[in-house]
């Protein structure tokens, strides 16, 4: 979801998965306890506020791991060396250039399955926590709203760390996922929609695609302010809507 790499500090944490190396920049740490600090500001003491962080930030971070990794492995399928960052409001995978050269229409694939491959890891970790939590004889409820929320009941399993645990993780992969398939830069959905434009028509396909992305995000801003009165989603959204009319003014200068 970020728009490139952060430079690098003495506080990074590095570590390799599968091969493939991971650093989280600790402003990854710093935006996800400010995603919940309505919640953590109602604590009353240390135990509380520890035993509603700690499954937070741990589900946070394996869930935007998994979905980087989807992005990973799918860039490994095409002889890229990937590698990820996490970092503010989520996480980067970025590659070597794989030396590949073939027909525009391979390449649209190519790009579009690397986009979609996240989200994707998101889901199938998501739909085997669900099926997981069902055999275990504990009920589960989903239900979506327009144009993006999400309602979500788990019965508690174990301890309340383990169940807080696995209702975040089941939360941030399945709303993550969703967020990610907006038409909108830097999301993944943005990344596709401007493969898809370009491949209907290579000269318009970037102006398209950002016109798609400034209108996208303007109107989930208004979404955010008016009907769920959510500042932070409000200024989210309004800046993906900024930076993408700044990126599309920038592009019709050039062109």
């Amino acid at each position: 979801m970020i728009l490139g790499e952060p430079p690098r500090s003495a506080y990074d944490l590095h570590f390799r998965l599968f091969g493939i190396p991971v650093r989280v920049h600790p402003l990854f740490w710093l935006l996800t306890v400010l995603l919940m600090a309505r919640s953590l500001l109602e604590t009353t003491n240390a135990r509380d506020f520890l035993a509603m962080l700690l499954p937070w930030l741990s589900a946070v971070f394996v869930s935007v791991l998994i979905h980087e990794l989807g992005h990973a492995a799918a860039m490994r399928f095409y002889g890229r060396r990937p590698w990820i960052t996490l970092y503010a409001m989520g996480g980067l995978t970025s590659s070597q250039q794989d030396g590949f050269y073939g027909s525009a229409k391979s390449a649209t694939l190519r790009e579009i399955v690397i986009s979609v491959a996240g989200p994707a890891a998101g889901f199938v970790l998501a739909a085997t926590l669900a099926l997981a939590v069902r055999l275990s004889g504990h009920a589960i409820f989903f239900q979506f709203g327009w144009p993006i929320g999400l309602i979500l009941d788990m019965e508690p399993i174990g301890s309340a760390l383990l169940s807080d645990f696995i209702y975040y993780l089941l939360f941030v992969s399945i709303y993550w996922g969703v967020l990610n398939l907006l038409p909108i830069y830097p999301l993944d959905g943005g990344q596709i929609a401007r493969e898809v434009f370009l491949a209907w028509d290579s000269r318009e396909g970037i102006r398209r695609s950002l016109m798609l992305s400034v209108i996208s995000a303007a109107a989930l801003a208004a979404i955010g302010l008016l009907l769920w009165q959510s500042l932070f989603v409000a200024i989210l959204f309004g800046y993906m809507a900024y930076t993408s009319y700044t990126a599309l003014q920038s592009y019709r200068q050039h062109w």
